[in-house]
Parts: C-alpha cells; sequence; structure tokens
C-alpha cells in the first residue's frame, strides 16, 4: 500500500510539531556542549555553569515551552509565535556565546523555519525579527556593541536580505512547479476520462448500451482461465428473438431497435451482477452465468425467458415476442470454441423444437409455455 497523504491542516499541524522537536534536540545538544566545555574551561566552575549552562538554558526552555503550550491550545497564531521563538533562539544563543561568531548563523534560523511554511509574508517577518534581534544586540549588549561596527552591521544586514530573497525566489519556483504539477496531474486525469470513454465505446453496443462481440470474447477469455484454474461453475447463454426478421420487414428497422433495446434491458435487469450481458450481433445476446449451478443456471434463463415474454410492445400488433436460448456449461479442459459452439447448438435445437424455450444439454426435453 502506498503511503497516505495527510489533509493539508493536518500535514500543517505535523510540521509545526516537528519544528517544536528541533527546538527541544537543539536545548538538549547546546547543554551537552556545553558540559563538554565546562571541562575546559579557565573561567570558575560555578560562574561557568550558572552563565552558560542553567541561565540560556533556562531561558529557551520556558520560550520552547510557550511555543507548546500555543500549539497544544491551537493558537490561531502558531506559526508567527513558531517564528518568534526561532528569533529568541539565535538572540539567547548569541548574546551568551558572543565570542562563537559561528552562532551568528543562528540568525537565519527563522528565515528558514518560515519558508517550510510557503508564506512570503512571514519570511519577510523572519527577516525583519532577525535584523531587530542583530540590531538589538549590536546596540545594547555589553560586549557585542564594542564588537560590531556599522560596516559589521550593514554586511550583516545585506547577508540576511540576500538570504531572504533566496528563500522567497526557492518559494516562486515552489509555486511554478506545483503549479506546473497541477496542470499535468489535470492533463493525466483528462486524458484517463477520455481513454476510459473511448475504451468504453469501443466495447459497448450503441443501441442497446450491453456490452459488444468483442467485450465478450476478452472477458470469456478472462473467465474460463480463472474457472479453470479455481474451478467454479461457467455457463454460457446464447439468446436469438424470434422471428425478428419479421418484425424489421414489416415495421421498420427503427421499431426493430426499440424492440431491441426493451429486450436487452430486460435481460440485463433480471441476472445477477455477477454476469455479463453483451449483445452478440442482430438479434442475438450472450449471458455469461457465474459461481451457480447447472439447475440455477436453467431456472434463471427460464425467468428471462418469461419476463420476456410477457413484456408489451405497443409498436408492434404480434401478441408477444419471444426469445430462444441455447444454455452450456463449461467442463475442465474445453475449448473457447467448443464452449462456444455447444450454447450455439443448443439454441439450433431449441429454434427447431419450436422456439420461445430453453435447451441445455443437461434438459433434453423443451421448455415451452
Amino acid at each position: 500500500m502506498g503511503k497516505k497523504h495527510l489533509p493539508a491542516h493536518l500535514n500543517h499541524i505535523a510540521w509545526n510539531r516537528k519544528i517544536l522537536n528541533v527546538f527541544w534536540v537543539v536545548i538538549f545538544v547546546s547543554v551537552c556542549v556545553e558540559v563538554i566545555n565546562s571541562c575546559f574551561t579557565s573561567r570558575p566552575l560555578e560562574e561557568f555553569i550558572k552563565m552558560y549552562i542553567v541561565l540560556p538554558t533556562t531561558l529557551l526552555i520556558f520560550m520552547v515551552s510557550l511555543a507548546e503550550w500555543s500549539f497544544k491550545k491551537k493558537i490561531k497564531y502558531i506559526d508567527y509565535i513558531i517564528i518568534w521563538t526561532a528569533s529568541m533562539f539565535s538572540a539567547i544563543l548569541i548574546s551568551v556565546h558572543y565570542e562563537m561568531y559561528v552562532l551568528y548563523t543562528s540568525l537565519f534560523f527563522p528565515m528558514l523555519i518560515s519558508t517550510i511554511y510557503f508564506k512570503k509574508k512571514k519570511v519577510w517577518l523572519s527577516f525583519a525579527l532577525s535584523t531587530l534581534t542583530y540590531l538589538l544586540l549590536s546596540t545594547f549588549h555589553p560586549v557585542l556593541k564594542t564588537m560590531n561596527d556599522l560596516m559589521d552591521q550593514i554586511s550583516m544586514i545585506c547577508i540576511l536580505l540576500t538570504s531572504t530573497a533566496i528563500c522567497v525566489g526557492i518559494m516562486s519556483r515552489g509555486y511554478e512547479m506545483a503549479k506546473e504539477l497541477n496542470k499535468a496531474q489535470a492533463d493525466h486525469q483528462d486524458l484517463m476520462v477520455k481513454s476510459t470513454i473511448m475504451e468504453k465505446q469501443v466495447k459497448t453496443d450503441a443501441l442497446t448500451g450491453l456490452y459488444n462481440h468483442m467485450a465478450f470474447y476478452e472477458y470469456m477469455d478472462v473467465l474460463l482461465l480463472q474457472a479453470e484454474t479455481y474451478h467454479y461453475p461457467v455457463h454460457l447463454a446464447v439468446m436469438d428473438i424470434d422471428n425478428f426478421k419479421k418484425i424489421n420487414d414489416t415495421y421498420g428497422h427503427g421499431i426493430g431497435d426499440i424492440v431491441l433495446k426493451r429486450i436487452a434491458k430486460a435481460i440485463k435487469d433480471n441476472v445477477t451482477t455477477d454476469d455479463f450481458v453483451a449483445r452478440y450481433g442482430g438479434e442475438e445476446f450472450v449471458v455469461i452465468l457465474n459461481d451457480i449451478s447447472e439447475e440455477e443456471a436453467f431456472t434463471l434463463l427460464e425467468k428471462v425467458r418469461l419476463v420476456i415474454q410477457r413484456l408489451e410492445h405497443p409498436e408492434v400488433k404480434e401478441e408477444h415476442i419471444t426469445i430462444s436460448t441455447g444454455l452450456q456449461t463449461y467442463r475442465r479442459g474445453m475449448h473457447k470454441q467448443a464452449f462456444f459452439e455447444g450454447a450455439d447448438n443448443s439454441l439450433y435445437v431449441a429454434k427447431r423444437q419450436g422456439k420461445n424455450r430453453v435447451i441445455t444439454e443437461g434438459y433434453s426435453e423443451a421448455i415451452h409455455i
């Protein structure tokens, strides 16, 4: 089974959950690194633990806990709270570890996170927060304000602006790809619909709506292979409308088509959904009956014959229009040609014995009512 896709709102919630999990991982890693650093620092251990482990970790946990609370309460602006939390993360890490220039890269965290939401306004908001964070630290931090001059500040703002522009560009390209993908999917669905319609037209008789001669043979090939493999009973009935040529000659082909459609519907409506009904050609129909005994198949065809005999046809003066049916049961190892000829031969016998009857090899006596 393929991977199930979550609805859009649930997928969004899942991503927020992943981001919060990353925050907790970062806190854990930060504590582990500082514990290791405490073994090599020249500062007094108590002071180091207080300033580099306890204080920043407490602040980070507080910030993430606030975001967690907002997430669980399903606050409407949770996305913005998470972006703001990322900005606070970078502010705390930089202010505590100001001598580690590599931590300035944490200013990019809010922009990277906002890109996940695929909203340009959130990316620009994250740029504003990161820029504000850097400027505040450069202005008010007791050490950083002496380390970063005007050129440093301008350079950092330019880098943040460039990174934001790249994030927006990535999102724009994502929009284009999504649009192209949607168009490709729409084209594919349209092609599938057209292909299905064409296949149905090729395999369906236009007049009666039943399957046609070609579809019958395709279905029979598959069904007989399954019957040979799994040994379940299959029966073939070949039906022919009695004296149909006379109807066409007397009333015209238009009336004949109406009669054909009415009888085709009666056949289909009175067999089961597991059975296959097709117009074989002219006034002849074929029915494949599945997974019932020979006696049950015969009884079902008798029911169909009686229903058709009782149909009213106001277009013609004949009192009744009837059908004759030949029935053949599939025997293991039987060739499909012999299978069809068995039913066709039984139909021929039904015609010779007076029509309006069902003949099968298992029932030598003609039934006539």
